[in-house]
Formats: structure tokens, sequence, C-alpha cells
């Protein structure tokens, strides 16, 4: 493969990263409040959500995709994506383990009380699985 390739090859495979990382900061207040104010599918573990996930993805989106869920586990990280949207990570133990939670603009105040270490309860709807984390978009402290 010549080298010039190799380029435009890494440079698509870069961009489709930082695409798919994306995925969760299209979110909006309304969505969110819609979101929250509904009684949840499902009430687990972040490490619950993320190990079937790990175990069968298939499966995993079958019954949790779309679903609206409460996940509670221990803050790995805190931070905001390409298109600056918060999110924490919760549950996990490594890199790209784990559930990412994503969160508007009017939970900011929320996440900057936060801290790494911190037990937490989040709700929201399940994104499936990207890039090995377990998404949960229109997030919502609990």
């Amino acid at each position: 493969m010549n080298k010039n390739l190799k380029k435009h090859i890494t440079s698509l495979v870069v961009l489709v990263m930082f695409g798919v990382l994306a995925v969760g900061s299209t979110d909006t207040d309304v969505d969110t409040q819609n979101v929250q104010s509904q009684a949840p599918s499902y009430v687990l573990s972040a490490n619950e959500l993320y190990r079937e996930y790990e175990n069968n993805e298939v499966a995993a989106d079958s019954k949790y995709k779309g679903k609206v869920v409460m996940v509670s586990g221990t803050i790995q990280d805190i931070g905001k994506d390409i298109l600056d949207e918060a999110y924490i990570i919760i549950g996990g133990t490594g890199f790209l383990d784990g559930v990412q939670c994503f969160f508007t603009e009017s939970q900011l105040s929320a996440i900057s009380g936060l801290s790494k270490g911190q037990h937490v309860t989040v709700k929201g709807e399940v994104g499936g699985r990207v890039l090995g984390h377990v998404l949960v978009k229109k997030a919502g402290l609990q």
C-alpha cells in the first residue's frame, strides 16, 4: 500500500471515530425532559448493563436500546466530547468500558459538582454500544 493511501485511510478512520463519539451529542433539553418524565424499563448497575453488552451486543440491543433505564455506579471520568457536550462514565475499570452518560447544557451545573470516585444514579435512554462504552443519552442525575 502506498504512503498517501495509508494517510488517507488513517484520516478517514480518525474522522469516523470523531463522528461516532459525537453520537450522544444531539440531544435537546426537551428530549431529555421527555425521557426524565418516563418510568425506567430497567434498574441496574452500570457494570451489569456493560456486562450484558460485552456478553452479547445483539441481545443487549434488543433488550435495552431505546429504552429508559436507571443505572448506578462509580464515576470513572467526567468530561466533554468533541462537540462540547458533557458526559460522565460510570462503572467499568479500564479504557473504553463502562457506561458513558451524556447530558444537555441544562445539566451542566449538576455535572460540575461531581467528582471521580463518587457513586451516582443516572436515568436516561440507552443508545447502544459505541467504541466500547454503552451510551446513555438524554441523561439526568437522580
